[in-house]
């Protein structure tokens, strides 16, 4: 339901609920949500405990490269933007990188990509939150299995001018723990959205992200509240 400023739109909620199971890309609860004093005495007064990467969540400039930009320093004209879809949920597995092919086909259909809008990556890999062992997947040494998207592909979206990358796996990186979309994206000043949810109801264009990280000072990564606004037809 929407109203007022929002009323052409609908409202998705593509943000994923934070409790002590959450998957973690350390594997180790990540969330700790406790009450501290409760309504005998007073009002309900919870405390949270949690690692700022944990959930629906910011990755800052500052995350890869010193001096860069924190959460808190992020636009408010970068976060709220025009997003584009890139649904490769039919094709996706534990090992598939979103390569430039899947952009310049995604453009073939819809139009070249603007600046300054959010690209995701809609792999439909956000089926498997609730269960943390599939969401990770790690193998016999550990290392985790999900998809991202290529260091090809992000320098590609680069070239687009786009204010951030977006996924619902727990890094674009997929499997190479160099780093390189990270390195790429961040690098260039603009934010990564990781882990989230319902990307599967945002249309591939025409739709809006509000992306609205925790304003920490010097937070290199943020919880964040991410909506999805979809034209009503």
């Amino acid at each position: 339901m929407s109203t007022g400023l929002f009323s052409d739109y609908n409202l998705i909620d593509l943000t994923h609920t934070l409790n002590s199971s959450a998957p973690t890309w350390s594997g180790n609860c990540g969330f700790n949500h406790k009450v501290i004093v409760d309504y005998p005495e007073a009002c309900r007064v919870q405390s949270i405990d949690m690692n700022a990467g944990t959930g629906t969540h910011i990755d800052a400039p500052s995350h890869f490269i010193p001096g860069a930009k924190s959460a808190a320093d992020i636009p408010l004209d970068d976060l709220i933007v025009p997003v584009y879809v890139i649904d490769v949920s039919a094709r996706a597995h534990a090992d598939y990188y979103i390569t430039p092919d899947d952009i310049y086909a995604f453009e073939k259909q819809h139009g070249k990509i603007s600046a300054k809008s959010l690209v995701v990556g809609y792999t439909g890999w956000d089926q498997y939150w609730h269960d943390a062992k599939k969401f990770r997947n790690p193998d016999d040494t550990g290392q985790m299995h999900f998809p991202g998207f290529s260091k090809n592909s992000a320098e590609l979206l680069l070239e687009r001018g786009i204010a951030g990358l977006g996924i619902d796996s727990l890094s674009p990186d997929c499997l190479d723990l160099n780093f390189p979309v990270h390195y790429a994206i961040l690098g260039a000043g603009k934010y990564i959205v990781e882990n989230l949810a319902h990307c599967k109801l945002l249309p591939p264009v025409g739709a809006y992200t509000i992306i609205l990280p925790i304003k920490t000072q010097d937070g290199t990564e943020a919880v964040a509240r991410a909506i999805g606004l979809t034209p009503k037809l």
